[in-house]
């Protein structure tokens, strides 16, 4: 379940020189600002509103926005400056940021692997082929002739996410099976191998 909402925060209070109240020419006004956030999870997302009224202490009268005249809205606008919006209330939004950017790195790391794995594949490696959009079949490496990779195909596939299984998960499932890879062995040549990568078709090699 997510939790979202919104909230607020209190941006302080400070008092306007030079300005009188229009009901009681009081010289006691004060400004105050309050700043308005979405949440998730209780973590300040972003802010998307900001509100400023100013109150006058002889009176309590509380105007806001278009309630001020001209002349406290002119003070007030000399004052905004000091109402500053705490950089913490874009945590959500730097966090989705800096997941995000490490989606990409991350990406860009297993392409590289993965273009460096595909051009030395060694005994013993699993290869991942994918078969449907989340099914998955696999072959082992039993030896590597010259441009002749020699394999034992898998005889169970994987059904599960839009993302081959990782390392761990494909043991966990494979140790117990006894009979996961066909007795043949069959090849495949290098060039059909770097095909099938170029295709999406290959989309994992365990080491």
């Amino acid at each position: 379940m997510i939790v979202y909402g919104t909230s607020s925060k209190d941006l302080g209070t400070r008092k306007l020189q030079g300005v009188k109240s229009p009901n009681c020419e009081s010289s006691d006004i004060y400004a105050t600002a309050v700043v308005k956030y979405a949440h998730i999870f209780w973590i300040p997302l972003f802010p998307y509103s900001k509100k400023y009224f100013t109150t006058c202490e002889g009176t309590g009268q509380v105007l806001e926005g278009k309630e001020m005249p001209q002349k406290l809205k002119d003070k007030l606008a000399l004052e905004k400056h000091h109402f500053k919006t705490p950089f913490y209330l874009f945590s959500g939004l730097i966090i989705i940021a800096l997941l995000i950017g490490y989606g990409f790195y991350a990406s860009n790391q297993h392409d590289k692997e993965m273009a460096e794995h595909v051009t030395h594949i060694e005994a013993n490696d699993i290869m991942v082929f994918r078969k449907g959009s989340k099914e998955y079949s696999f072959a082992k490496v039993t030896e590597v002739k010259n441009d002749s990779i020699f394999i034992k195909l898998g005889q169970y596939s994987y059904e599960g996410g839009y993302s081959a299984p990782t390392k761990s998960e494909f043991n966990s499932k494979t140790d117990t099976v006894s009979d996961f890879y066909a007795e043949t062995t069959d090849y495949i040549l290098q060039a059909d191998i770097n095909d099938l990568y170029e295709k999406e078709e290959l989309v994992e090699i365990y080491k």
